[in-house]
C-alpha cells in the first residue's frame, strides 16, 4: 500500500520553502524504513526512520498555529497515550519503506509514498497526505488507488468548506487559478503590468507575502525589474536563514536585511524556531488549564463551605428532635399507630408543638425515630466541623495557587504546580514512576555577589526552606500574604544592599506585586517552622524584622541569574 503525506505550512513556510525542504528530506529519508511511530501530544507525531544505516527522527506537527515537518535530533518524552489515528498509522505505515517524497501542485503540500507488506506478505502501496493550510492542517492516508482511508481531520460536505475529506473518496488537491511558479513565460507577462504584492501572492502558487514583499522591495517598485529578481530567486541555492529584528522570521533563502543567522539545513532551522515557539505555546496552554482548574476548584470549595455551614447550623439546632421524642414518650397513651400528626405541650419550650408521625410505626417506634435522628445529628456535628476546617484550608490553598500561577512564566514551574495538585489528590492524572527531579527554583546574584534563591511555587518553597537552606541563612517573605520564600545564601550578617534586594524579590513575587511600600518579614531559617496539616508551604516564625519596600521590576530584571 502507498501512503502520501501532504503538508501545508504557514507563516514563513510557503510552496517555494516546501520544495526546498522536500529536496532535503528526500536526500535524508528516501529508501528509509519507518521503524516506529509515536504520538507526542494530541497533534504531534514522531516517526523513527532507519535510513543510510542511521536512525533519523521525522517530526510532524498538525497544530494549527505551529504546524511543520522536519528532521530533529531532540529527545522527546513519549508517555502520551496514542490515540486511534496513531494506532491506524502504526498498523498501516510502520515497517513501510519510503519510496518517494515530493510536493503536490507546487503548494504547501508534501507527499510521502511508502511501500509496506501486509499480514499475508503482499506488497501494498500507501500515500500519506499532510496538508498545512492554517486551521485545515491535516494528515491523510490514501490507498494505492488514491482513495482516502483515514485522516487526522475529516471534513464532511456539510461543514461549509470548499473541500471534503471523508473515507472512501478519491483525494484531490485544492483547486485554484494561480500560475505555477516555473511557468516563466506567463509570470513574465504578469510582471509587465502594474501589480502590488498582494496580487503577486494571489497570482503565483507557492509565493508567500514574505517573498512578495522582498521582490517589491528589491525592485524598488520598478515592475520591469521584478521578473529578473523572481527568476534569480527561483534558481538560488538554499540558504536556511533565521532573522531576528522586530519579529522573528525565517526562509529557505537569505532575503532579510539584518539579524541573520544561518543553519546547516532547513530541518535544523525549523527545529530551532519552533522549539521556542512550541515552548511558549505549551506554557500558554498549561497556564490556561491550571488557572481554569484552580478557579473551578476554588469556587467549588467555597460552595461546599456554604453548604457545610448550613448543615452545621441544622446539626447544632438538633434539640428540637429530642424535645419531640420526649413529648411523644410522655404522651404514648394519647396517640395511636396510623395517626399522621400529634399535638403535645412541651414544658421545655412552654408551648404546644405539632409532631409529624409515620402512619406505619407504633407510638414507641415514632418516638424512637426522633431520638435516632437526634443522635445522628449530634454525632454529625464533629464530622461537619472537621470538614469545615479541611474545606477552609483548601479554599485558602487554591486562592494562594492562583497568585503563584499568575506570578510564574516558566513551564517547569507550572508543571511543578500541576504535579503538586496530583500529589495532593486534586488531579487524577496518572504519572509515571520516576525519580523526583530537583525543584526548578530561581537563583539571583545581587550586586555584592551573594546568591539569593526564590521559590515560585509550594514545591520550591518547601524544598528551599526545609531542605536546602542552612539554619543561619536568612529567610524573606511578604508579610501576611501569599508569595515566594526567598533565601539568602549567606551565614554572615547581611548588608543593606542584600536585604533590600531580597525584600524586593519577596514583594515582587507576592500578591502585592503592583503595590507600594510592601511589608516584608525576614528572619533566620532556624526560626522557621512548617505549619502541620496545612496544604501549601505555610510556616510560622519568630524573631523577625520587617522592611517596607516598593517592588521594582526593572531592578529585578537587571539582576544576574545564576541558572
Amino acid at each position: 500500500m502507498c501512503v502520501i503525506i501532504i503538508l501545508v505550512i504557514i507563516v514563513s513556510i510557503d510552496g517555494r520553502f516546501i520544495e526546498a525542504l522536500v529536496s532535503e528530506l528526500t536526500c535524508e529519508l528516501k529508501n528509509g524504513r519507518i521503524q516506529k511511530i509515536s504520538q507526542l501530544s494530541k497533534s504531534d507525531f514522531l516517526f523513527l526512520i532507519r535510513a543510510e544505516n542511521e536512525n533519523k527522527k521525522l517530526y510532524i506537527s498538525l497544530s494549527t498555529s505551529l504546524a511543520r515537518i522536519n528532521l530533529t535530533e531532540r529527545k522527546f518524552n513519549s508517555d502520551f497515550i496514542p490515540g486511534g489515528f496513531c494506532m491506524f498509522l502504526r498498523k498501516h505505515i510502520e515497517r513501510g519503506v519510503i519510496t518517494d517524497i515530493k510536493t503536490l501542485n507546487f503548494d504547501r503540500i508534501i507527499q510521502i509514498e511508502l511501500v509496506n507488506t501486509d499480514d499475508v506478505g503482499d506488497t501494498t502501496k500507501f500515500y500519506l497526505v499532510m496538508e498545512m493550510f492554517s486551521r485545515y492542517t491535516n494528515l491523510i492516508i490514501l490507498d494505492e488507488d488514491y482513495k482516502i482511508i483515514n485522516a487526522y481531520k475529516h471534513i464532511s460536505p456539510f461543514d461549509e468548506s470548499e473541500r471534503t475529506i471523508v473515507n472512501g473518496i478519491v483525494y484531490n488537491t485544492p483547486e485554484d487559478i494561480k500560475l505555477e511558479p516555473n511557468n516563466f513565460e506567463a509570470i513574465k507577462t504578469l510582471f509587465e503590468h502594474e501589480i502590488d504584492s498582494l496580487t503577486l501572492v494571489n497570482s503565483i502558487r507557492g509565493v508567500s507575502p514574505l517573498l512578495a514583499k522582498y521582490i517589491f522591495s528589491k525592485a524598488e517598485n520598478n515592475h520591469h525589474r521584478m521578473f529578473d529578481i523572481y527568476f534569480d530567486l527561483y534558481h538560488q541555492v538554499t540558504k536556511a536563514t533565521l532573522a531576528v529584528s522586530n519579529k522573528t522570521e525565517f526562509y529557505y533563502l537569505d532575503i532579510f536585511q539584518k539579524g541573520q543567522k544561518y543553519y546547516e539545513s532547513l530541518s535544523k532551522l525549523i527545529d530551532s524556531y519552533y522549539e521556542e515557539a512550541s515552548s511558549i505555546e505549551r506554557i500558554k496552554q498549561i497556564y490556561k488549564y491550571l488557572i481554569n482548574f484552580v478557579k473551578r476548584e476554588h469556587k467549588r470549595k467555597k460552595n461546599k463551605l456554604e453548604k457545610l455551614a448550613k448543615d452545621l447550623d441544622r446539626a447544632l439546632n438538633n434539640d428540637e428532635l429530642r424535645i419531640m421524642g420526649d413529648a411523644l414518650m410522655s404522651n404514648l397513651p394519647k396517640f395511636y399507630k396510623g395517626d399522621a400528626k400529634f399535638t403535645a405541650y412541651s414544658y421545655e419550650l412552654e408551648k404546644d408543638i405539632e409532631i409529624e408521625l409515620d402512619r406505619l410505626l407504633s407510638p414507641v417506634q415514632n418516638a424512637k425515630k426522633y431520638y435516632t435522628k437526634y443522635k445522628k445529628q449530634k454525632t454529625a456535628v464533629k464530622y461537619i466541623e472537621q470538614q469545615i476546617r479541611i474545606t477552609k484550608t483548601e479554599v485558602i490553598y487554591f486562592d494562594d495557587l492562583l497568585t503563584l500561577i499568575h506570578n510564574t512564566g516558566s513551564l517547569n514551574d507550572l508543571l511543578e504546580i500541576q504535579n503538586e495538585l496530583i500529589d495532593n489528590g486534586f488531579m487524577s492524572k496518572k504519572k509515571k514512576d520516576e525519580k523526583k527531579k530537583k525543584p526548578n527554583y530561581d537563583v539571583y546574584i545581587d550586586e555584592l555577589g551573594i546568591k539569593i534563591l526564590v521559590g515560585k511555587n509550594n514545591i520550591q518553597n518547601n524544598y528551599l526552606t526545609h531542605k536546602y537552606a542552612k539554619k543561619d541563612y536568612m529567610w524573606f517573605h511578604a508579610k501576611g500574604q501569599t508569595g515566594s520564600h526567598v533565601i539568602v545564601c549567606q551565614t554572615e550578617e547581611l548588608e543593606e544592599t542584600t536585604i533590600r534586594t531580597a525584600a524586593n524579590l519577596s514583594a515582587y513575587y507576592s500578591k502585592s506585586r503592583m503595590s507600594s511600600s510592601v511589608p516584608v518579614d525576614y528572619t533566620l531559617i532556624k526560626n522557621i517552622k512548617k505549619v502541620p496539616g496545612m496544604l501549601g508551604s505555610y510556616v510560622t516564625f519568630t524573631n523577625q524584622k520587617t522592611i517596607y519596600i516598593d517592588p521594582d521590576e526593572e531592578m529585578i530584571n537587571k539582576l544576574k541569574k545564576d541558572r
